[in-house]
């Protein structure tokens, strides 16, 4: 990005901020003392490394001792310690006028009797220690740019990004020194991925800093962001920024549902038993798309033809409303609002701020896989999708209501980029629209992630205008199932599990804390990690399990037509070591929101393979020929099936999925929805006691495309 983007500071931000940045400008002596590579200790814990190093690490010593965490470190376990050295806590001895930890010990125990305590989650000392712990195993050897798979143990996301350590030169040039590491952007890594008995250890030159920002604070300490920021105070959406992320109705569950372990809720799946645990947390999280202020004015003033500065537009909202009054008049002729009242939600102005909202925290690695490593997520991606044919994309229902948002990860020269509402691909020569691009979380220097969430810096803004709608959302939306509920992701369900793991959990949820899915009390439901192990598209799945009956809200349409609902499924009718298959017997329901659901057609039998007689198809390398192949394609659609998609592949072949007997993709219903109202599909078991229902990626299809006579669907 051209313009350096910088962070703003306030006082409320100061003990934080000068965290973050001072320790950029330390020099430890750790830079001389430990090179940044490898070493290997046996028969050593956390608590052991830390204290054979007691001059060291003495003061993060006294924090996790001050939290209570002390004996974990000491204990069996899968930790992650990003350990702050000595010197790192000079800034915070500085900020509370101390010398050493023992000082800020007491001087926190007076503050917080006169009541003069930041107002922080935990107590300082507290904040720290847990601020650099993680319940799971991290080696920088195998992660990725971006948010870590998972969270720390002050439920927060931490940033690993790389960078480069320079030289200056007797001539003033920079001279490449040595591959750096940071969390957060500017808490480096000296020394890494230290293997003890209970996880690893990372040295750390900088404190993590501690902060409970909401996100739409966070947002306001961006100095590219005054624009954004003043939309967002304009349309109240700063207040549901700034709401609590955690649903304060969500009962207290026992351990023994949180954590994994011998007592955990067993469901019976076929011959089989997986174990299953629920959320301990309902969190409410955001990702935010946001265009720095030097875009906005550019194109604020393209369309209106005035030569606005950045303080004009920020002082007077309403040539960001005529800015947006344009694309949204257009996309919505018929509709009525309140001009004078921006927080009106069809107002142009909130419809604007709304659709760069999604209610999930989507990291810059997860839009697709979820949080995963470089070995695990991009294994899974790659195995499942052949990207020679079509870029790897899923679709999110934004804030804006009745609106959709298409996120794909294109197969571009060097790194895959992301973009947002992309449609066609270069390699196959059909790109018809370039999408907006997602910068890289390392292409800026500001903290971007929040409490309740994090927000990624756009080229351009996303407009839900006329073409929008009609041109690039004019597609087959094939939706990956574990995204139809913002809870499966900000619970962290969605996720990468082992490549090779057989004996991983799966994720269940209580009735009435899972959006958009509504579950009879004879039902189970899994929301499985993914991983490589079963036939399934993108290695994601969910199971509905035992006498089930589920009723799923599904994503809006982008426009009004007749659309085709189809889902994937695997019957395992194929299998040799199946003496036959589990899935049973299913009717299907479709209606409105609010009113009576018409069953589809007649129940659809999940048992049988591609080739029995009620479905007619032949794998493509038998039929040989392309007339036949097309004309077996017409035969099947006809019986209310199509195969598996080309583009779902296995060890790189292509084909390999549409050719298999158990694969298949099963028309459910045929529907007129219209583009501003709800609609809800059910599912119910109708053959016998108990069934497993393979629930993974469904597609909601135009007929201008599955029945266009000039460009035929595609097979991918």
């Amino acid at each position: 990005m051209k313009k350096k983007l910088r962070t703003k500071l306030s006082k409320g931000a100061l003990y934080a901020s000068l965290i973050l940045f001072a320790g950029m400008f330390q020099t430890s002596c750790l830079d001389e003392i430990v090179p940044g590579n490898y070493y290997t200790f046996t028969g050593e814990t956390i608590a052991d490394y830390l204290e054979s190093r007691d001059s060291i690490f003495s003061d993060y010593i006294f924090c996790l001792k001050e939290a209570g965490r002390w004996g974990e470190m000491s204990s069996y376990g899968d930790y992650t310690c990003f350990a702050p050295t000595n010197s790192a806590f000079q800034t915070v001895f500085e900020q509370y006028g101390v010398s050493n930890i023992q000082e800020l010990a007491a001087k926190i125990d007076d503050l917080r009797a006169a009541g003069l305590y930041p107002d922080l989650q935990n107590d300082l000392l507290d904040t720290i220690a847990l601020t650099h712990l993680c319940s799971h195993t991290f080696y920088c050897s195998d992660l990725i740019d971006g948010a870590l798979p998972y969270p720390n143990m002050l439920d927060r996301y931490l940033i690993y990004t790389t960078g480069e350590l320079y030289d200056i030169s007797e001539a003033g040039d920079t001279v490449g020194r040595d591959v750096a590491y940071f969390i957060n952007k500017s808490s480096r890594i000296v020394q890494r991925d230290d293997t003890v008995q209970n996880g690893v250890v990372h040295i750390m030159t900088d404190i993590v800093a501690p902060s409970n920002n909401n996100l739409s604070d966070q947002i306001a300490l961006d100095e590219n962001l005054n624009i954004f920021s003043m939309i967002l105070k304009e349309t109240a959406m700063e207040v549901v920024l700034s709401d609590a992320y955690l649903d304060p109705t969500y009962p207290i569950l026992s351990t023994d549902s949180t954590v994994l372990g011998d007592r955990n809720p067993i469901y019976a799946i076929g011959s089989e038993e997986e174990k299953v645990i629920f959320p301990e947390k309902r969190k409410i999280l955001y990702t935010m798309f946001a265009v720095p202020d030097s875009i906005m004015v550019e194109e604020i003033n393209a369309a209106l033809g005035g030569q606005y500065t950045e303080e004009d537009i920020i002082s007077n909202p309403q040539y960001a409303f005529n800015y947006a009054k344009l694309i949204y008049d257009e996309s919505y002729p018929d509709d009525t609002y309140n001009a004078n009242d921006f927080t009106d939600r069809k107002n142009p102005l909130n419809r604007f701020i709304s659709y760069h909202i999604l209610p999930v925290q989507l990291s810059y690695n997860s839009f697709h896989n979820g949080k995963g490593d470089n070995t695990e997520a991009e294994t899974i991606r790659d195995y499942y999708t052949s990207w020679d044919s079509i870029d790897i994309e899923d679709f999110y229902e934004t804030l804006m209501p009745h609106s959709i948002m298409r996120i794909s990860t294109a197969k571009t020269t060097g790194e895959p980029d992301v973009y947002v509402n992309r449609k066609g691909t270069q390699k196959a020569g059909t790109l018809t629209h370039e999408g907006v691009k997602i910068f890289k979380p390392t292409e800026s220097e500001v903290q971007q992630d929040a409490l309740n969430g994090e927000y990624h810096y756009i080229e351009k803004p996303l407009l839900y205008s006329k073409d929008v709608r009609n041109n690039a959302l004019n597609t087959r939306m094939r939706i990956m199932c574990q995204s139809l509920s913002p809870d499966f992701i900000n619970s962290g369900a969605r996720r990468v599990a082992p490549y090779s793991s057989t004996d991983g959990y799966s994720y269940s949820f209580l009735e009435g804390y899972c959006k958009n899915f509504e579950l009879s009390q004879s039902t189970g439901m899994l929301v499985r990690s993914s991983n490589g192990v079963f036939t399934i598209f993108r290695g994601e799945e969910i199971n509905f399990v035992d006498e089930y009956d589920v009723t799923v809200t599904l994503p809006p349409v982008p426009f009004t037509s007749t659309y085709e609902i189809r889902l994937f499924m695997n019957t395992l009718a194929a299998e040799d070591n199946m003496e036959e298959s589990d899935r049973g017997v299913i009717q299907i329901y479709f209606g409105e929101v609010n009113s009576e659901m018409h069953p589809c057609g007649i129940p659809i039998d999940m048992t049988i393979s591609v080739q029995d007689p009620r479905i007619g198809g032949f794998p493509d390398n038998e039929l040989g020929d392309e007339d036949k192949i097309i004309a077996n394609d017409k035969a099947m659609r006809n019986r209310g099936y199509m195969k598996a998609m080309a583009s779902y592949s296995a060890q790189g072949s292509i084909n390999l999925r549409r050719d298999r007997e158990d694969c298949m993709r099963k028309i459910l219903t045929t529907e007129y929805m219209e583009h501003d109202k709800t609609y809800k599909l059910r599912i119910r078991l109708v053959g016998g006691e108990k069934g497993v229902c393979p629930f993974g990626v469904m597609e909601i299809v135009p007929k201008s495309v599955y029945a266009n006579p000039m460009i035929p669907e595609d097979r991918l």
